[in-house]
C-alpha cells in the first residue's frame, strides 16, 4: 500500500469514526429473528456484549451502539470481517473480542489513536 493510499484509507477513518463518535444515540436497531427461530419461538441472538472488556483506546464507558458504530466504520472502510481483528468466528457466532492474540487489533488501536491525536490538535487549532 502506497502512502496516498494509506492516508486516504485514514482519513476515511478519522470521518467516520468522528461522525459514529458524534452520532446521538437513539436506542440499538432490534436484530431480527430467522424465520426458522420466529418459528420455533427462539429470541435471536445478538453476539455482541452488552459490556466490554480491554477497552485500551476507546472510552471505558463506551455506548453499545457508539462502538459497534465504530466497529462497523472500519469493516466498511477496509472491507474486513469482524474476525480479521478479533477471535471470532465469520458469523461471530463465537468470539473472543477482549482478546489481544491478532496483530491486525493490535494496528486497528495504533489508528485509533493516531486519529484521537489529530482530533486533539485540530480541536486545540480551533480554540
Amino acid at each position: 500500500m502506497n502512502l496516498k493510499t494509506a492516508l486516504s484509507l485514514m482519513i476515511t477513518v478519522c470521518a467516520a469514526t468522528v461522525l459514529a463518535s458524534q452520532a446521538p444515540v437513539q436506542g440499538q436497531p432490534t436484530q431480527q429473528a430467522s424465520p426458522q427461530a420466529q418459528s420455533q419461538g427462539a429470541p435471536a441472538r445478538n453476539p455482541i456484549p452488552d459490556t466490554f472488556t480491554n477497552l485500551q483506546v476507546l472510552p471505558k464507558d463506551i455506548a453499545k451502539p457508539q462502538l459497534v458504530n465504530i466497529m462497523k466504520s472500519f469493516a466498511i472502510t477496509f472491507e474486513k470481517r469482524c474476525s480479521y481483528c478479533h477471535v471470532a468466528t465469520d458469523d461471530l457466532s463465537q468470539a473472543d473480542f477482549a482478546s489481544d492474540e491478532k496483530a491486525t487489533k493490535k494496528q486497528a488501536r495504533q489508528l485509533l489513536q493516531l486519529v484521537r491525536g489529530l482530533q486533539r490538535t485540530e480541536s486545540a487549532a480551533r480554540h
